[in-house]
């Protein structure tokens, strides 16, 4: 996989206080990554973290409400994932790093940033992270057709009897330390109607969304249950307009 394939495989989350340099990174890493997500603040960061679940956390040192080292030790202590961490900070007397050091973090970069070394270190985690989930494959039986049909049946008979309508079809993927399910025609009669107006597709979307993020912990379950290993449902892709549902999950064995 090549360096730009390696970055569009990752997700980032990136807390930093300053609007201008947030927006100037952003807007740089959201061309290269394969998503990214900004937070205000450390407190903002946290919160975000656990409905983003990212791979890499880039993080200023000294923001309001929370700090990047308070949010690190935060996050690592929600032993949720175990994202790979950058620090940013114009600070660089020795006290600062041990202790950023001590929070858990893997990178810690001078402002202002250099493009070049930013770049270069996300490359090196996302190599970390992708060899990770090519390991965590490689660790399931040789049965994964017979392993994808088991999920694909549990996750069928999970929705119909949790929303009274069963998918028409449904496709299942384990690839890559990935679980991925294609779920087509879910949408039940109630949220049907509402597609009647255009206007409504934004409420399924939420709709929909919603009741992955209330039953993450079952279908979660329901994945380890066949695989034998945990999993963390790592993002929900919802297509009121064609009537598909798109999950993923990662395999870990530091979720």
């Amino acid at each position: 996989m090549d360096t730009v394939e390696l970055l569009k495989s990752i997700k980032i989350l990136y807390a930093e206080d300053d609007e201008q340099a947030r927006e100037e990174l952003h807007d740089v890493l959201k061309r290269r990554a394969g998503k990214v997500i900004a937070a205000e603040n450390g407190k903002q960061g946290l919160e975000l973290y656990q409905d983003f679940q990212p791979d890499i956390i880039l993080a200023d040192l000294y923001m309001p409400e929370m700090d990047g080292i308070e949010m690190i030790r935060r996050i690592r202590s929600l032993k949720k994932g175990n994202p790979a961490v950058i620090v940013i900070s114009a600070v660089n007397d020795v006290d600062t790093v041990l202790s950023a050091v001590d929070a858990g973090i893997d990178k810690y970069l001078l402002k202002p940033v250099n493009l070049k070394d930013l770049l270069q270190a996300l490359t090196e985690m996302a190599q970390v992270i992708q060899a990770r989930r090519h390991a965590v494959s490689a660790s399931l039986p040789e049965n994964k057709k017979q392993l994808e049909g088991e999920i694909k049946k549990q996750f069928a008979a999970f929705i119909k009897t949790t929303t009274g309508k069963g998918p028409r079809d449904i496709d299942v993927f384990i690839h890559d330390g990935q679980i991925e399910i294609l779920a087509s025609e879910v949408f039940t009669i109630f949220e049907k109607n509402l597609l009647d107006n255009y206007q409504n597709i934004a409420i399924i979307k939420h709709i929909r969304e919603l009741f992955y993020s209330v039953k993450e912990a079952d279908v979660c379950q329901l994945i380890q249950s066949v695989l034998g290993q945990e999993v963390r449902l790592k993002e929900v892709s919802i297509n009121a307009e064609k009537d598909r549902n798109k999950l993923i999950f990662t395999m870990s064995q530091d979720v």
